[in-house]
């Protein structure tokens, strides 16, 4: 024993003598791969000579008794001692040895010669005397440049007590900004059976390098839930890009839309990828855009630019929930539900000096067929690879080391009954360790059936019923409590974090949930989230002092264990009760899963601070607090006090809302839809049923989806005039009459601009009033696309009566009234009458801060001067440039297509045809998402009038077979003009065919 007993300390803190190594490195050797680029950066300070790494030394290690020989070089030999700290570190034999010699450093002066990293949560040490409050850092997400800096850092703090030579500094090889820690984590320290695939990616970013011509830059792989996507990518970044320094790579980042929710219903929003992946890529000018209110369209074409004009890797991990299901009947399978990703993904597709790496259980319908998008399909394990998995499995019990035993027949039998399925084989390993020592041959104690293979986790699922079954009825209390961790991971679509997991686990106990976790001490819970990881079934994300941040689990555990908790199976033993729960999919909740929900919903709306001005993270926990609270059944209160008093403020006008939360507060609201956007919730009263339907109609609109949005607000219109609310039903039916309008289906715009006056001349009340003046407004606007000779001026005379009515005999029409006046007094030249009211409008505007409204002004004043020449060019070009900028920041698609158009029509009238056909590119890209008819055919118009002459014709692509020119442009927009009545362009139109010679 005495060679293990701390050896006195000097008698002064200065080193007896020098010593022959600066820095040495103890590590286990799963970790190689990320220890060595440390070492050979580390070695270019000194020389190989003064850094203790084994294979800068293999000659001389190739001895006897090399066992006492080279950890005494850790204690007496060396300056520096950094070790890596990991869960295989206690288990290896050398790193004991090493640590033996080590650990008789502490206590002593010469205790700051030890250093400790991490690659992520070390584990659990303390049998090593390596204890909780032992600090390290943790550099699983550094390069390795990173890392080797902070150990010279140490070495210089260290230089009184230790005095080494100056290192010299090194000069930085790796790009400037690197944030993958949101995937790091999921890289297994072996992946076994995906070498193929790794060798796939190396090939992409070798090509990326080098610039090929039609190389990849979006690789998408694709496979079921489980297969190990994931694991694949995140494992190939680790060792051919992090351990490697970052070879020619300018950024990295990466990105997982698994924590940000797959629940099905729930539609995943890309606004806080965009914000977060905007800010990391951008200037202080994109930080800025990325914090505005914007489109998510807009937000994923700049962010397209902003990777592709450099040499970047992008990842995107679990795109699924921004895709439409398989299931799917109403959109094409696959097809993206969000417009940023959408114009992210084929941004990066057409122009890209970066690769960007997808993963997703469904082919995504935008790429197919695109020859720089290549999609690899993630097939099933072979059976060999699924083998040497099952092989590599093993439990630490007692001092003993346990491994699946068994026949070779048995091991590939398994892999072939769950069809090469690597999660399932990962859990049904662990199973067996855990419940009959690793004998193989308890393999059929799951009996698998054909049908679980065309189910989306069917082999998984029947693999945790049959752990679940043996945890409940072998595993005694801590099996109970096990499967009452996993079913409260159930009730998140996200990690959970460690204030959530308090408030569920505060008393009372939630009946049929969490009684067998109430009242444990610290570790004995400690000890239980040891058994799951162990198990592979939980991910427990910790801090630097080891306190559980959040724990995670793969979605097809979370949606297991949903099932269970939403069935309320409570503590059955029944593998058929158990599966039948998943494989039925019972719509009926739970008593203790409405009291977890309710009880998660109460804790995130006390403890979440109201902000003046709430940035998109601060919403967040209200975001998750109304998924928790409609699932506790509680529709009505949640809309109420959680969306519209403290999300969205109680604001009308939806472009005085927080910002940047458009699509994000989209998504929410499906939450209060049985089937969105038809039938909402039966649990809403009737008065907040009919403000959700008229809610979810407004950001449909917003965003863009004008036929849904138009549907929902004509069903909302129809119940508020059951409910004789003429004002409410009045407004949606004027918000649908805008769609229509854009839609191209004037008649039917019309008709319901007609339908709003009726309604609302039934209301005398200031609002009513209020309304009457918007809804004459708003149908005088229609007839102006409509009929430009009818009785246009009529209705704006009579808008303008209430308007002096309500303001005095002074007042003008202003906001969007205004706008429409000011637009149809241009289209009849009558400049005097339109220069008044464009002033009164900005006058309004201005002393009421209405952000689009000054918007739309300046685009009215544009048009204004420009037709009177009042201004010069630049003047004007200055003005619709902020006209613009202010739009776009709106997040208004349609008013946004509209502004663009003019720039490009001034551009074109100033002979900037480069910039004027990238605006028009953009307003179409808007436009035909609608589809805003009316729009495209202005854009065909500009298009063919002022780029006939340009060969090859800029937009020549448009047609299947190629050769579209000017004159298809012309036919095309005759074709709407002429079906839509869009007899606003008559003359435009005419004028165009003179020019084209028609």
């Amino acid at each position: 024993m005495a060679d293990v007993l701390p050896t006195p300390p000097p008698t002064t803190g200065q080193p007896v003598g020098p010593k022959r190594f600066t820095i040495a490195l103890s590590y286990p050797g799963e970790h190689r791969a990320r220890v060595e680029p440390i070492a050979h950066r580390l070695a270019a300070c000194f020389d190989q000579d003064r850094v203790l790494y084994d294979k800068f030394h293999d000659a001389e290690f190739a001895r006897l008794d090399l066992n006492t020989y080279l950890p005494a070089l850790y204690r007496k030999e060396s300056e520096l001692i950094v070790i890596f700290l990991c869960p295989q570190y206690a288990a290896k034999l050398w790193c004991r040895l090493e640590w033996r010699h080590i650990s008789q450093l502490i206590a002593t002066l010469d205790a700051q010669r030890v250093m400790f990293l991490s690659f992520g949560d070390p584990g659990d040490l303390s049998d090593l005397g390596i204890l909780g409050g032992d600090g390290y850092i943790d550099i699983l997400a550094f390069t390795p440049e990173l890392a080797a800096e902070k150990i010279l850092k140490r070495l210089k703090i260290n230089q009184g007590i230790t005095s080494p030579k100056p290192p010299p500094t090194i000069a930085p090889t790796a790009p400037a900004r690197i944030d993958i820690s949101r995937i790091i984590r999921y890289a297994p320290a072996e992946l076994i059976g995906r070498d193929a695939e790794k060798k796939l990616l190396s090939a992409a970013w070798a090509k990326t390098l080098r610039g090929e011509a039609g190389r990849p830059t979006v690789m998408t792989f694709v496979a079921l839930g489980g297969e190990g996507k994931t694991s694949l990518v995140a494992k190939w970044v680790v060792d051919e890009m992090n351990a490697k320094g970052w070879p020619g790579c300018d950024a990295a980042f990466a990105w997982s839309f698994y924590s940000q929710g797959t629940r099905e219903q729930q539609a995943a929003s890309s606004d806080l990828f965009l914000k977060e992946a905007l800010t990391f890529f951008g200037d202080d000018a994109d930080k800025a855009f990325a914090a505005s209110p914007a489109g998510a369209f807009e937000k994923g074409q700049r962010l397209a630019r902003l990777v592709g004009q450099r040499r970047s890797l992008l990842i995107l991990d679990g795109l699924e929930p921004l895709q439409h299901a398989p299931s799917s009947t109403a959109f094409e399978q696959g097809k993206l539900k969000d417009q940023g990703i959408a114009a992210l993904l084929k941004g990066l597709a057409t122009a890209s000096h970066g690769l960007c790496i997808v993963t997703t259980r469904c082919p995504i319908h935008e790429l197919r067929g695109v020859p720089t998008a290549p999609e690899v399909k993630l097939l099933r394990l072979p059976t060999e690879a699924g083998v040497a998995l099952l092989s590599s499995l093993k439990l630490e019990r007692d001092g003993e080391i346990l491994r699946l035993s068994g026949a070779q027949i048995d091991f590939e039998a398994l892999v072939e009954d769950v069809n090469g399925h690597a999660l399932t084989l990962t859990i049904f390993g662990s199973y067996l360790l855990r419940a009959f020592r690793g004998d193989i041959r308890q393999r059929d104690r799951v009996k698998f059936e054909k049908a679980d293979e065309k189910m989306d986790g069917g082999h998984a699922f029947r693999t945790m019923a049959a752990y679940e079954q043996w945890l409940l009825r072998d595993g005694g209390d801590e099996g109970r409590r096990e499967v009452a961790v996993l079913r409260l991971m159930g009730l998140f679509d996200r990690p959970a974090d460690a204030g959530c997991l308090h408030a569920l686990l505060q008393p009372p106990a939630i009946l049929g949930l969490t009684e067998p976790l109430m009242g444990l001490d610290k570790a004995d819970f400690e000890y239980c989230l040891t058994g799951l990881e162990t198990a592979r079934l939980l991910t427990v994300n910790r801090d630097a002092t080891r306190a559980v941040i959040s724990l995670d689990a793969h979605p097809l555990v979370r949606k297991y264990f949903a099932a269970q908790s939403r069935a309320g199976s409570f503590w059955t033993t029944s593998i058929r009760r158990l599966l039948h729960c998943v494989f039925s999919q019972i719509a009926v909740t739970s008593p203790s899963w409405r009291a977890a929900h309710r009880r998660l919903y109460e804790h995130l709306c006390a403890s979440t601070q109201d902000k003046p001005q709430p940035t998109l993270e601060d919403l967040q926990p209200l975001f998750e607090a109304v998924i928790h609270g409609c699932e506790a059944g509680l529709h009505d209160q949640t809309f109420i006090t959680a969306y519209w008093r403290r999300i969205v403020r109680e604001q009308r006008n939806h472009h005085d809302r927080p910002v940047g939360a458009t699509s994000e507060v989209l998504s929410i609201l499906q939450m209060f839809f049985e089937e969105p956007w038809s039938r909402p919730s039966g649990q809403l009263a009737n008065a907040t049923r009919l403000h959700v339907m008229e809610e979810a109609g407004t950001y449909l609109f917003v965003l863009g989806n004008l036929q849904e949005g138009a549907r929902v607000l004509d069903a909302c219109a129809r119940e508020k005039r059951m409910a004789k609310d003429w004002v409410g039903a009045a407004k949606c039916l004027r918000l649908a009459r805008e769609a229509y309008l854009l839609l191209g289906r004037l008649h039917d715009a019309k008709k319901r601009a007609l339908d709003a006056i009726q309604l609302v001349d039934q209301d005398h009340t200031k609002s009513g009033l209020i309304e009457q003046l918007i809804a004459r407004s708003a149908y005088a606007q229609v007839l102006h696309y409509l009929e430009p000779s009818g009785d246009i001026e009529f209705w704006f005379e009579k808008a303008i009566k209430i308007q002096r009515q309500l303001d005095g005999d002074d007042a003008e029409l202003y906001g969007a009234s205004g706008v429409w006046y000011c637009d149809w007094l241009l289209d009849k030249d009558r400049f005097e009458d339109a220069d008044r009211v464009a002033a009164y409008m900005i006058r309004a505007a201005g002393q009421n801060r209405w952000l689009m409204e000054i918007a739309l002004n300046h685009h009215s004043l544009v048009h204004l001067l420009h037709r009177t020449k009042a201004r010069s060019s630049s003047t004007v070009g200055d003005l619709i440039k902020k006209a613009v900028d202010e739009i776009r920041c709106t997040g208004q698609q349609h008013h946004l297509v509209k502004t663009l158009i003019t720039r490009a029509w001034l551009r074109c009238e100033d002979g900037e045809r480069l910039g004027a056909q990238a605006d028009l590119d953009e307003a179409w890209e808007i436009a035909k998402r609608g589809p805003m008819k009316l729009y495209m055919a202005d854009i065909q118009l500009l298009r063919a009038r002022y780029f006939a002459c340009i060969l090859p014709y800029p937009w020549n692509e448009e047609s299947a077979t190629g050769g579209w020119g000017a004159k298809d442009d012309l036919a095309a927009a005759d074709k709407i003009i002429t079906e839509c009545c869009y007899h606003r362009r008559d003359r435009d139109l005419a004028h165009a065919k003179k020019q084209l010679g028609q």
